[in-house]
């Protein structure tokens, strides 16, 4: 019994196999089992039986004991030297034949294999395009801009210092955001649903400021609803740090609450003032070529009214009274001019930052309780007014959106000298532009959410309100980014 033997699954002999007449040095008889050729194989058995049981195809060994001349093989213990040397060196060109003949086998499937791959490599280098080469950098590859910050030192191309301008991304631009994103028509004609529940969820800046409202109205008493003023005004947001405008790192609307180290910079640029009253009257035109074709509706989209004013603003301190704060107006349109006043009381103020738009909004919640007209001249002689402002207004009001559109140029004396040192009163002119809704629908929509009867008209409203905001901030946008 040696390795090979156990190697190639020989049993062990038996004891009885020992006191058998076979002599000793003779190879036990093999199994007729089938076997792999392998080295094994060729170590263990004599060059003679290994030559005839070769089988390329790895097929059984023959039967040792086939034939009288190979049932009996022995090894002599005492064979000479060069016998021996012959053997082996047999035995080692049989298993360099096997080895040459495996690695040619191997060498042959590695040479396919690679010209398999080689010829798809070629096939994918045939079928490759060339790449598109643009003339300017396409739009996912610019870098997006809000215009809040534009024109402050950011460079028209990439902070990487790639090529080609800055996308600046701005509401009502030219691209898929001039179109409706949601289209309830549309929607319908595809046998569509607008979610699964199948009522749409508030927006989250138009909740919150109906939350707000809410929670300030139930502190109004019910006798001073007559004198609530709810305003939405345009301007800009500015870091008191900075001197420059807001930047929370958010690219949409949202409402601004830190307000400790900012101030609200009111009025717009005289040409966007313009251009959104342009707007208002192209609407306008719009209207009256529609009512030709049908007569039935109402005559005017907007009602107009013009007026000029010049109000006096007063603080009065009184003995164990908390200083109120007057403001007279003068009518220049009346002759002789009527005066009126009122007492201005703050309740509340909602700032709304939207960067990608030019303007942040103020929503102001006051109460204006009228000043008796007995009073006023006393006020005007005991009093000098810490500001005076000069107003040309035109007001749109449009009664289906319960708002009021009001564009302002004021006009404001400043003190100046002249070269010769003399004292010279000059005017400087803005312009204002501020958004106002009926309160009396706005409180009808309060009292009906407070009873039950309807929830929704109250949320309705202030959406409204709010969408005509955009809809003229989206307007100057447009114009700022031609």
């Amino acid at each position: 019994m040696n390795v090979g033997s156990i190697l190639n699954g020989e049993s062990p002999s038996k004891s009885g196999d020992v006191d058998s007449k076979e002599p000793v040095g003779q190879r036990p008889s093999l199994p007729d089992l089938p076997h792999r050729q392998s080295i094994n194989n060729l170590l263990n058995e004599t060059p003679k039986n290994r030559r005839a049981g070769t089988n390329p195809q790895g097929s059984s060994l023959p039967d040792p004991q086939v034939g009288s001349d190979a049932s009996e093989t022995s090894y002599p213990a005492n064979s000479d030297e060069a016998e021996d040397e012959d053997d082996v060196d047999a035995d080692a060109e049989d298993i360099d034949r096997e080895l040459a003949a495996a690695s040619t086998s191997a060498n042959a499937k590695r040479s396919d294999f690679l010209d398999t791959e080689l010829k798809k490599l070629q096939q994918l280098k045939a079928a490759r395009k060339k790449p598109v080469r643009y003339q300017e950098p396409p739009v996912w590859a610019r870098q997006w801009i809000p215009p809040s910050q534009q024109g402050q030192g950011i460079s028209s191309s990439s902070s990487e210092g790639g090529p080609g301008p800055a996308y600046v991304g701005l509401v009502g631009s030219a691209g898929p955001a001039a179109k409706s994103v949601f289209s309830r028509e549309a929607m319908v004609l595809s046998d569509l649903e607008c979610l699964i529940t199948g009522v749409i969820p508030p927006q989250l800046t138009v909740r919150t400021i109906a939350e707000w409202l809410y929670a300030n109205f139930v502190e109004i008493l019910l006798e001073n609803r007559q004198y609530v003023e709810l305003e939405l005004k345009f301007g800009t947001l500015v870091d008191k740090d900075t001197g420059s405008r807001i930047d929370v790192g958010v690219s949409t609307e949202c409402i601004y609450t830190k307000t400790a180290n900012t101030r609200f910079d009111m009025g717009v640029h005289e040409v966007g003032w313009r251009e959104m009253r342009l707007f208002l009257d192209e609407l306008e035109k719009n209207y009256a070529e529609a009512v030709r074709k049908d007569p039935t509706r109402p005559r005017r989209k907007f009602s107009l009214t013009e007026s000029n004013n010049t109000d006096y603003f007063y603080q009065i301190t009184e003995r164990n009274e908390k200083p109120r704060k007057i403001r007279i107006s003068k009518d220049n349109l009346l002759s002789p001019p009527r005066y009126t006043a009122i007492s201005k009381q703050r309740v509340s103020d909602l700032f709304i930052h939207n960067p990608s738009s030019m303007y942040d909004l103020r929503l102001s919640l006051l109460i204006e309780f009228p000043v008796d007209a007995q009073n006023i001249e006393p006020i005007m002689k005991k009093n000098k007014p810490s500001l005076q402002r000069g107003k040309a207004r035109a007001s749109y009001s449009h009664a289906p959106t319960v708002t009021r559109f009001d564009f302002t140029e004021v006009s404001s004396p400043r003190a100046s000298k002249n070269k010769a040192g003399r004292a010279v009163a000059e005017h400087e002119k803005t312009h204002e532009l501020e958004l106002e809704i009926d309160t009396y629908q706005i409180f009808r929509g309060f009292d009906r959410v407070r009873d039950g009867s309807d929830t929704i008209r109250f949320e309705e409203l202030v959406e409204i309100f709010l969408n005509n905001a955009r809809c003229l901030n989206n307007r100057v946008t447009k114009l700022a980014s031609k």
